[in-house]
């Protein structure tokens, strides 16, 4: 988006740094996993998945079976890479001890191991699986709905009049489900290409450090992903725009800049009407961010990227929020808050130095999101610039558009890990 005054440059990383799961050498699944060792099980519970299919979970609260449970995950140990193979289904053992800390690991019904976004061989999982008193070759909740089904469709349909031969009846087009997949296909966006979801809408803005995207569900339009290289100038506070305000001029459209008091993510999305409000006045340029009402922090950790350095703060946050449309909806952001530096009168900061860089989310109604999440943020992640926008930024003297360059590099590397320390993340 355009920008009345230029902040600190930003880095484009779109980067999902949510290392749940450790990447250590050793094959010891607990050496693969930060402060697993030191986890304390009081209670768990255990999702049951296949493809698109998800039992009802089960839970355990009893302190002492949980901790038998998660003591047999402590001797599985790793081989080698496997395919990646959703005609099994997954166990995923989501713990969690006495402060409400959570952690999880993903078992496949092969005896596999699912981590940071690999399929691994496993050897000691048959015990956890007879510990919980799971047997996976047993028919699969999942099957056991089918047969049901097949069984109920059987007695219940009429007997059917054969087709007169040489006649064909088409199959119908299946309409798909609220819970469906999107499916993602090539898009070129003329200064950077994406996996974008078919038939989903989407619009740009701004340019270099700056450049936006939008993109949504045409039919669905709470289900949209979006991401701003930077977002600001801020105040940081009430006192100090009312300052400023007081020592500029009429005509100075700084004094219309919003306030972000709280220098942190939730701060910054939590503020986006104001945000929206302010920037719609002072930019020609024809892009909406998304409008996020009733923000509500549901889980955040904080993280580290490429800004570290420059950052006040950076996270990545669960919450739930109201859409534009009235809707309840749950999101994952990730995001920086950056400060370039400060300006003191009488004791009061009054530089507008504050901003936000590579904040990015994905958004959907309560009841998709989880189904949604790993394909949106999948496309999220395969965002890239061509090479000749990146050289035009650098001779424009827009410099940290070459660390953007690496930056597009990396994120189909990232793109499984991502993927999958999110789908964990999200049970928690």
């Amino acid at each position: 988006m355009t920008r009345t005054k230029r902040m600190t440059a930003a880095v484009l990383t779109l980067v999902l740094l949510l290392n749940f799961a450790g990447c250590g050498a050793k094959n010891a699944l607990f050496d693969r996993v930060s402060g697993a060792g030191k986890f304390a099980a009081e209670s768990l519970t255990i999702y049951e998945e296949k493809g698109s299919f998800a039992a009802e979970p089960k839970t355990v609260r009893d302190a002492k079976q949980a901790e038998e449970i998660f003591g047999a995950l402590k001797d599985v140990t790793l081989g080698e890479v496997v395919k990646t193979d959703d005609k099994y289904t997954r166990y995923i053992f989501t713990f969690a001890d006495a402060s409400g800390s959570k952690m999880s690991f993903t078992l496949r019904e092969d005896g596999c191991v699912v981590l940071g976004g690999k399929t691994y061989d496993a050897l000691g999982t048959d015990t956890v699986f007879e510990t919980a008193g799971i047997d996976p070759d047993e028919e699969t909740a999942e099957s056991k709905t089918e047969a049901s089904s097949e069984a109920s469709n059987a007695q219940t349909e009429p007997e059917m009049t054969p087709e007169p031969e040489g006649t064909v009846t088409p199959e119908p087009t299946a309409e798909p489900t609220p819970e469906a997949v999107y499916t993602l296909v090539d898009y070129d966006g003329g200064v950077f290409t994406m996996q974008l979801p078919q038939g989903w809408k989407i619009m740009t803005g701004g340019e270099y450090a700056g450049y936006a995207i939008r993109a949504w569900d045409p039919n669905d339009p709470d289900v949209q992903i979006f991401y701003y290289g930077e977002l600001g100038p801020y105040f940081k506070s009430a006192e100090a725009k009312a300052q400023y305000q007081s020592m500029s001029t009429s005509n100075d459209p700084l004094t219309y800049l919003p306030v972000l008091e709280d220098a942190t993510l939730a701060g910054c999305l939590g503020g986006m009407e104001e945000y929206i409000e302010v920037y719609e006045a002072l930019s020609q340029e024809n892009f909406t961010p998304v409008t996020i009402r009733d923000f509500t922090v549901l889980a955040e950790k904080p993280i580290t990227t490429l800004l570290a350095s420059y950052a006040v703060s950076e996270s990545s946050i669960l919450a739930s929020l109201t859409s534009e449309t009235g809707a309840a909806c749950t999101g994952m952001f990730e995001g920086s808050i950056l400060d370039a530096g400060s300006y003191e009168i009488n004791g009061v900061d009054v530089a507008p130095s504050r901003s936000a860089s590579n904040i990015f989310g994905i958004i959907a109604p309560e009841g998709k999101f989880e189904a949604a999440a790993p394909t949106l943020i999948q496309s999220l992640t395969s965002f890239a610039f061509t090479d000749e926008y990146i050289q035009e930024a650098i001779r424009q003297g827009n410099m940290q558009a070459e660390n953007a360059a690496e930056v597009s590099r990396q994120n189909n590397e990232m793109m499984d890990r991502v993927v999958n320390d999110f789908c964990e993340y999200i049970r928690q």
